[in-house]
């Protein structure tokens, strides 16, 4: 079901649920995992299948008191950060004007998630680095969109997991970590402004790294590393978190069977320019 052909909660459940009052809740473009409505004063984000968690939407509340631009999710009434409506959950925020963000906005993205890296006194889950992806993909190895090129996808998720084993032996700080802060996560205001920072659903305590590495898929590493003030960074870190965005963007297309064109540019595209990526970092690493 396509997100203009949902009907969202009505002004009564949502009022039930919230104890806020709403307007006409019109489609607004979500993203890959949820339908996004809003009456130009809320914002709702109804999941299509497992919503985030309570701690990560009362995260958004606990940064937004810190200062960093995030819309922070309303409590409902019973407690919680979410409600049902036809048998999916969905949650609340103000809704924040503004533009998406692009790479050209690369210097005040990689400054915000600085900022947020910063924030070192809130209790999250810690990484463990599992991956979803490479079950996925081993198990749908032969799948039409991939068996011609089996070999290279294997080659990749052996990659990854060697990679996840030299990483947990390192012990390095760990901060708060969005793992998506790229520029369709970030609204800018009119002035050229981080308005907001968008979907902290994946967020834990993680190395740095783990978010840093956006940088390198964008079209000028450099620049966002140096807007960053990155130094010292862990290579191999960095490395997980490069290889792992692409093959979690081929396994996703995978799993659902969409996107076709996406498992191109965004997995295989994206895995063919791993080193080429990571070499570029070499100057900001210790290792």
């Amino acid at each position: 079901m396509m997100w203009s052909e949902v009907r969202p909660p009505t002004t009564a459940q949502v009022r039930d649920a919230f104890g806020v009052e709403v307007g006409e809740l019109r489609p607004h473009p979500g993203g890959f995992e949820a339908d996004a409505f809003t009456d130009g004063r809320w914002f709702m984000k109804l999941w299509r299948q497992q919503p985030d968690s309570d701690a990560s939407l009362a995260l958004t509340a606990e940064l937004a008191t810190r200062g960093i631009p995030v819309p922070a999710a309303e409590r409902a009434l019973d407690g919680s950060y979410t409600s049902e409506h036809l048998g999916r959950r969905y949650a609340l925020f103000p809704f924040v004007d503004g533009r998406q963000g692009t790479w050209n906005d690369a210097d005040a993205i990689a400054r915000a998630m600085r900022s947020v890296h910063e924030v070192t006194d809130l209790v999250l889950p810690r990484t463990e680095m599992d991956e979803w992806c490479i079950e996925v993909l081993r198990d749908r190895h032969d799948h039409p969109w991939l068996v011609d090129r089996r070999d290279e996808v294997m080659g990749n998720v052996d990659r990854l997991e060697t990679v996840i084993e030299r990483a947990r032996a390192i012990d390095v700080p760990h901060v708060v970590c969005h793992h998506d802060l790229f520029p369709h996560n970030v609204l800018i205001d009119r002035d050229g402004r981080i308005a907001t920072l968008l979907d902290w659903g994946h967020a834990m305590l993680a190395p740095r790294e783990h978010d840093v590495f956006a940088a390198l898929c964008g079209p000028d590493p450099v620049r966002f590393l140096r807007a960053y003030g990155a130094e010292g960074l862990d290579f191999t870190h960095l490395e997980y978190a490069r290889l792992a965005r692409s093959l979690r963007d081929l396994a996703v297309r995978i799993h659902n069977e969409v996107d076709l064109q996406g498992v191109n540019t965004w997995g295989f595209d994206g895995l063919r320019r791993v080193d080429a990526d990571l070499e570029l970092s070499r100057p900001f690493c210790d290792r």
